[in-house]
């Protein structure tokens, strides 16, 4: 790409396209196309595309503030510590909430996240991820709830995390997965997902100390959000 843009070749359109063809046979992907769908994938979806957004604007039911708030999100211009460095109001981009929350609990405030939009609506934000951890919580119980309300009788789904996550150790203990998938199998298989996700700076030194047992214990302590049984199969 810096080839390319230091030749210009990306003003003519051939040219850039000769470029680019080129550099997917030197790079032995000629076989696979260019590019992918998921954007397109993404921008589409129902309910939650562009015209959805604009449909929230333009909703004279929706509050005025709310309007806003979503607006100045679009816009990135919302007043966290990132932004007000950008416009030379703030000279440390470090997450406000963050150090709050650990100078409570007495943790260490260095190297701390920087203060973004995103950032301070997640579960990483030390400072809101109690908050958003229970939103979370109850939005996905809702559900979990409405889809067992909305069973047949026929139905052979059993629910059997209704009130509380387990973790998928405590589940195979007492839920008899035993009976669906072996254990050794599932493991194997657990880990090549595991594999795929970085590794956090915090977690690097039990993976440095034996890798395979650190993919299995990652699978095996993690607590899906809701688990179903098919009695069917």
């Amino acid at each position: 790409m810096v080839e390319i843009l230091q030749q210009n070749n990306w003003i003519d359109d051939r040219k850039f396209l000769k470029s680019c063809v080129r550099a997917m046979v030197e790079q032995g992907n000629i076989n696979h196309p260019a590019y992918g769908t998921w954007t397109a994938d993404f921008m589409l979806r129902q309910n939650e595309n562009r015209a959805f957004l604009g449909n929230f604007l333009n909703d004279p039911r929706v509050l005025w503030r709310h309007k806003r708030r979503e607006k100045i999100a679009i816009a990135g211009i919302i007043l966290v510590a990132k932004w007000l460095a950008k416009i030379k109001q703030r000279s440390d981009v470090s997450c406000r909430l963050c150090q709050r929350a650990r100078e409570q609990r007495g943790a260490n405030t260095e190297n701390l996240p920087e203060e973004t939009y995103g950032h301070i609506n997640s579960a990483f934000c030390d400072g809101i991820a109690t908050t958003v951890t229970a939103a979370h919580h109850f939005i996905w119980r809702y559900l979990y709830a409405s889809m067992q309300a909305a069973q047949t009788p026929a139905s052979k789904l059993r629910f059997v995390t209704p009130d509380k996550e387990n973790s998928m150790h405590t589940l195979w203990q007492e839920e008899g997965f035993e009976q669906i998938y072996s254990r050794e199998l599932l493991t194997e298989k657990a880990a090549d997902v595991e594999k795929t996700i970085a590794v956090k700076d915090h977690r690097r030194e039990r993976y440095d100390f034996d890798p395979t047992m650190f993919y299995e214990n990652c699978f095996w302590n993690r607590k899906p959000d809701g688990t179903v049984i098919d009695k069917n199969h």
